[in-house]
């Protein structure tokens, strides 16, 4: 299921519920940690990814005071973040999405698409205004497009290939890595 809230503490809500004892959860977004408070004591394992510099040393501290969480310094519209996570999990069973809640979604639907194309979430969970203002003013009229399928949290039949930029970042930063075998 992929789901959308622009009022963070719907988010918050809506993640904590979705995440079921012991499954692995990747966030983007963190900040401090307050919506990771929401799972923290059920999730198995816990990744944050955020690259502010105002919220580096709480998450630092926060992943010291949790056992199943790490914390990983990087900026999610890169490829380098994520492969430093990649040293950590290679699937995830809830992936959350929080950049800020922005108006604009192409960033965080770019930054959705590939990372959920290379960890293949259960769920996702996905703040961000002009993505649920697009879909609350948007009518599908194309009934060439299933209205349900097989996986839920992430776009198996979008056709999940890395785009070519991103590609050619992980050739450079010699982590090329074969989604297929991820599966």
């Amino acid at each position: 299921m992929i789901r959308l809230s622009y009022d963070v503490q719907r988010y918050r809500r809506i993640l904590s519920d979705t995440v079921q004892d012991g499954d692995t959860v990747l966030e983007l977004g963190p900040h401090i940690g307050l919506s990771t408070d929401a799972y923290v004591e059920k999730a198995g394992k816990v990744v944050l990814v955020d690259k502010g510099r105002d919220c580096a040393g709480a998450l630092g501290e926060y992943a010291l005071e949790h056992d199943n969480v790490t914390f990983v310094a990087g900026d999610a519209r890169g490829f380098n973040a994520v492969t430093l996570v990649l040293d950590h999990i290679r699937s995830c069973d809830v992936f959350a999405v929080d950049l800020g809640g922005g108006r604009f979604p192409d960033s965080v639907f770019k930054v959705w698409a590939t990372w959920s194309g290379v960890f293949k979430p259960r769920d996702s969970i996905i703040r961000c205004r002009g993505l649920v203002e697009f879909l609350r003013r948007a009518r599908a009229d194309d009934d060439t497009i299933p209205c349900s399928f097989e996986d839920s949290g992430w776009l198996a039949d979008y056709g999940r290939k890395t785009p070519h930029e991103l590609r050619k970042q992980l050739e450079e930063f010699k982590h090329w890595v074969d989604l297929e075998k991820l599966k």
